[in-house]
């Protein structure tokens, strides 16, 4: 699956990427998914896929707790399940019409998603979360420059977008911000310059 191993919890956004009433796009293995914030304060992460046409859920809005896809407005709740078709307000919502929902769990400032992920996500340092930083590598050969040259005063995870691009996700462990984001910075030019 582009990568991605069963079991396994993955960054896929940090939880100040999520709003209220927002929808945020990202990708997983060359999966795309959409994430948004219930008014509970609840976090859940779909395929972006509207059952009914394929349209993009990030496309759509959030309206109390449920989300309502942009293209012809059907409306499914927390649990993916559509609740409302308004072509048909009458209609008994079949049990089937189902967005295809994704396991998410918070942790250290982050969202975090996966096929079949076991347990918790993995207990990460305290400290700020920077910002995410595109790669165009494959999350092997970022693992790997890592291995070879960790970057101290951070904690890194990395979110395989697809076979070719991998976001690193950062958690500065110190006060120095600035210092930490142009490690990170630094460390996509040395990957890319590479390649």
């Amino acid at each position: 699956m582009n990568g991605l191993q069963a079991g396994v919890w993955y960054a896929i956004a940090a939880e100040h990427d999520l709003p209220k009433d927002h929808v945020y796009r990202t990708m997983l293995g060359g999966h795309e998914l959409a994430a948004w914030r219930s008014t509970d304060g609840g976090v859940h992460v779909w395929e972006d896929r509207c059952p009914h046409r394929g349209v993009r859920f990030s496309l759509g809005e959030v309206v109390g707790d449920e989300l309502r896809c942009q293209y012809h407005a059907w409306r499914f709740g927390k649990t993916g399940a559509c609740t409302f078709i308004p072509a048909q307000p009458d209609l008994k919502v079949p049990r089937t019409i189902h967005a295809a929902v994704w396991p998410v769990a918070l942790s250290a400032g982050l969202v975090w998603s996966g096929i079949e992920p076991i347990g918790a996500p993995p207990a990460l340092p305290p400290g700020a979360v920077l910002r995410a930083i595109p790669i165009a590598r494959p999350a092997a050969s970022v693992a790997h420059a890592l291995v070879k040259e960790p970057l101290a005063g951070l904690a890194l995870v990395l979110q395989p977008l697809d076979e070719t691009a991998t976001i690193v996700r950062g958690i500065a462990l110190d006060d120095d911000l600035v210092r930490a984001d142009h490690a990170l910075l630094a460390l996509r030019r040395r990957l890319e310059q590479a390649a």
